[in-house]
């Protein structure tokens, strides 16, 4: 009898923890970063300020494409900052999307870039490999960051900052 309670309130207790585990879940799938209402133009220039330097230039859609595998034109906006030389990695890539679904793909191609970098700067260049293995990625809603740069947390809170 001890044994068959025993199991009973065992099972209890499972059945407790994964009702609060799919309800922390739930939760926390239905609080993400909503949607911002702002252009691209109202949030790209106070973090091209805080990233300008003489390393990286305004790029184009085929650098975009190039190196990140995506159509610019699949999305609402999108600001690229590239290196100028291959001795340097300081970038920044500012995507605004069509839709909230496109979110993933932009996040791997960003992750795919950033362990790309990684991978080229590991051997001969330290400075370097610390601002690609500090880059930041940050989806909010309908726009992604992606920095690499000494001021990296800097550019993201304003990144947060001005989608508001």
């Amino acid at each position: 009898m001890g044994f068959i309670r025993l199991r009973a309130n065992i099972l209890q207790l499972a059945s407790i923890i994964m009702v609060a585990a799919l309800i922390a879940v739930i939760i926390s799938l239905s609080s993400g970063a909503a949607e911002s209402k702002k252009e691209m133009n109202e949030v790209a220039p106070a973090l091209v300020r805080l990233f300008s330097n003489d390393k990286s230039a305004e790029s184009n859609d085929r650098t975009f494409k190039k190196y990140y595998g995506l159509n610019a034109a699949d999305y609402d906006a999108v600001v690229l900052y590239f290196p100028l030389t291959n001795m340097d990695a300081e970038e920044m890539l500012i995507v605004k999307l069509k839709d909230t679904s496109q979110a993933e793909a932009v996040r791997a191609a960003m992750e795919k870039r950033q362990q790309t970098q990684i991978g080229i700067y590991e051997g001969y260049a330290p400075e370097q490999l610390s601002l690609c293995e500090n880059g930041i990625i940050d989806v909010q809603g309908n726009y992604v960051l992606y920095v690499v740069h000494p001021d990296a947390s800097k550019i993201d809170e304003a990144f947060r900052a001005g989608l508001k």
